[in-house]
């Protein structure tokens, strides 16, 4: 009895107060719930890298040696993106929308033409510039002679030469040729390590290219970083730089650069006046037999006998 009466003057007073005792916690609970608002953590990648993506194709009549080389370009470019290949008969200027299309920034074009010439394009899709060489000496990573070897997927240091500085349009060949071949730091498919380099050098007008594996230095053995090739291996003359992508105004143009087929029918004509040459001389040695033989022949005493 005497507690039901302590709660019945506690009731009271709360109601005379006007607040109830457990109203009152709940209504200053009601507008704290409202407002807050629930904040998430951000969350930050560990590693960034700038987008950029190599689009890698061929076209059609290419040769063995150089889908070879298609595939050894690809190894070297972890941010490369191989495509079906391309119709000759086709405009250049598609190159640019298939590349647009697959998120591509550069594109990386073998032309193939007769099974036996084998011309590169490498572009910047964005604008352009773009650059058209012919591949020579070409030797894949498949020969027995290049030894070396490399992580898959590493990131390549790119070295060239100081004439590359000497003209314009080699300046910008070397800044299109670092753009295409650094790969993105960070990027999801390289690794970070740096054990080969990519080696650009220029003779002759011909820009050699080489792939080198960095071997650290041993004790007893060596105490210097060495080198030993790993393919693949080619020289690209270059023929014209545009502006745009495939197409636009000629930034450079190779004054001295002969096509493989002019070459060719030199070496034919050649050999044709070789040839030439080889006919007139028998003709005259007949001519000289003809002629000048019969006149010193001795004089017959049996040419009447059988008339």
């Amino acid at each position: 009895a005497t507690t039901a009466c302590t709660s019945r003057r506690k009731r009271s007073r709360a109601n005379d107060d006007g607040t109830g005792g457990t109203s009152a916690p709940a209504a200053e609970a009601a507008p704290a719930s409202s407002s807050s608002e629930v904040k998430y953590p951000t969350v930050t990648r560990k590693t960034t890298h700038v987008k950029k993506k190599v689009l890698v194709l061929c076209s059609r009549g290419v040769t063995s040696t150089n889908i070879e080389l298609l595939e050894d370009i690809l190894k070297l470019l972890p941010h490369g993106r191989k495509d079906n290949k391309f119709d000759k008969r086709e405009l250049l200027s598609n190159l640019t929308e298939i590349a647009q299309l697959a998120g591509c920034h550069y594109c990386l074009y073998f032309e193939a033409r007769k099974m036996k010439d084998l011309y590169l394009w490498a572009a910047h899709v964005e604008g352009g510039p773009s650059a058209k060489f012919l591949v020579q000496q070409v030797k894949p990573m498949g020969d027995l002679r290049l030894t070396g070897n490399c992580l898959l997927g590493s990131r390549a240091i790119l070295s060239f030469d100081k004439a590359f500085g000497a003209a314009a349009h080699l300046q910008l060949l070397r800044v299109l040729l670092r753009q295409v071949f650094a790969v993105p730091k960070g990027h999801p498919r390289s690794k970070p390590f740096h054990d080969h380099v990519i080696s650009f050098s220029l003779l002759r007008g011909r820009i050699i290219v080489r792939h080198y594996q960095v071997l650290a230095p041993q004790h007893g053995v060596r105490e210097d970083d060495s080198l030993v090739e790993i393919g693949p291996r080619l020289a690209l003359t270059p023929i014209k730089m545009l502006a745009g992508a495939f197409s636009g105004q000629t930034l450079y143009s190779n004054e001295k650069y002969v096509s493989p087929n002019s070459a060719r029918s030199q070496l034919k004509r050649k050999a044709s006046r070789q040839t030439m040459g080889h006919v007139k001389q028998k003709e005259r040695h007949s001519r000289r037999l003809n002629e000048e033989g019969v006149a010193d022949l001795p004089e017959d005493v049996f040419a009447d006998v059988f008339e």
